[in-house]
């Protein structure tokens, strides 16, 4: 005999559960903040109550499809978006007291809807992992200090940036972009263009961002440094992984940099580590993967890491490893301080 199945009722698939502000996740009408995350919240709604008096509004991973219904909110200083489900920038021109607008993770194609947008106090603009394939409409902020345009299909950089004269930090890592020319941009201080299609140097870059302090220009095909590298005397950090780079150039203007990346190139030349001397303030240093390193010959890595120590002893770390440094770890309850051995 076979044992009879009986099976369940069959119901209608009613599809996912979604949750409503107000309703499903309450708040307090004198609240300044509202912060919901991963809370399968799929609209903008039922903020009236707060009014006026909602500062920051952060509704995180959740499943707003539309920016809408803030029409009350005019005092918001803060909105948050990121990890939604957006595909337009609207509804928010009336926001006059924004400092921080990010829409992070969402399907938007365009920024050109924030052209209308006159935020006279805006400071940081969120735009990454979008599908935006123009820079446009985020030039007339004139308190923007920080623009993020990473992860969207950019193929170039607007000259029009120039206007953004206060300007610190832009970051474009994950697109498309081709040339690393820029216009003036005197308060830039922190620049990414990883993982891009950099093949070349431009020295615009050089002679119109001299003040950074932090350039990130990993996972490129770029080749050794140029002559006008010497410029970025403020230099701290410096990220130059995965490129064509075949030698070290020595820097000696550089006296601030501390970090610098260069793992996974093509340095052959065990005697190119001798113009790292070049960098007073040098802490940490990335060349491991490069031919020089011999990966995975234990007599090749050690000469490699007795090349550099020899060159730097007061470097504090090589590769991921802390030289003569002392951590503190959680043992069995208990901790134990261990410190970091310079020599294999």
């Amino acid at each position: 005999r076979r044992a009879r199945v009986q099976l369940p009722e069959r119901h209608e698939d009613e599809g996912p559960t979604y949750y409503r502000i107000g309703v499903d996740h309450v708040y307090e009408p004198e609240d300044e903040e509202v912060h919901f995350q991963c809370a399968r919240i799929k609209k903008l709604e039922n903020l009236e109550a707060a009014g006026a008096r909602l500062k920051k509004l952060c509704l995180i991973a959740n499943c707003v499809e539309k920016i809408e219904n803030l029409d009350t909110n005019v005092n918001l200083e803060h909105l948050e978006l990121y990890q939604n489900l957006v595909k337009k920038i609207e509804n928010i021109s009336h926001l006059q007291h924004l400092t921080v607008l990010d829409l992070s993770f969402n399907k938007i194609r365009s920024s050109e809807s924030l052209k209308a947008c006159q935020f006279e106090k805006l400071e940081r603009l969120y735009l990454s992992s979008n599908k935006i394939t123009d820079m446009e409409g985020v030039f007339h902020f004139p308190k923007l200090e920080l623009l993020e345009l990473g992860s969207n299909r950019l193929r170039g950089i607007n000259p029009a940036i120039g206007q953004l004269t206060n300007l610190r930090e832009l970051w474009l890592g994950r697109n498309k972009i081709a040339s690393m020319a820029l216009p003036p941009l005197p308060a830039l201080r922190h620049l990414s263009l990883q993982n891009n299609r950099l093949e070349t140097w431009d020295p615009a870059l050089f002679h119109n961002a001299s003040g950074l302090t932090h350039l990130y220009l990993g996972h490129n095909n770029l080749p050794n440094l140029p002559e006008e590298f010497a410029l970025l005397t403020e230099l701290v950090e410096v990220d130059l992984v995965k490129n064509a780079i075949t030698g070290i150039r020595p820097v000696p203007q550089m006296v601030k940099l501390e970090e610098l990346w260069m793992n996974d190139n093509q340095i052959t030349d065990m005697e190119e580590v001798r113009n790292l001397a070049a960098f007073p303030s040098l802490q940490t240093v990335y060349l491991e993967r490069n031919p020089m390193h011999g990966l995975g010959n234990a007599e090749s890595e050690a000469r490699y890491k007795d090349a550099i120590l020899k060159v730097v002893p007061h470097l504090l770390q090589l590769d991921a490893t802390r030289l003569n440094s002392t951590i503190t770890v959680l043992t069995d309850g208990s901790e134990r301080r261990i410190v970091g051995i310079r020599k294999a």
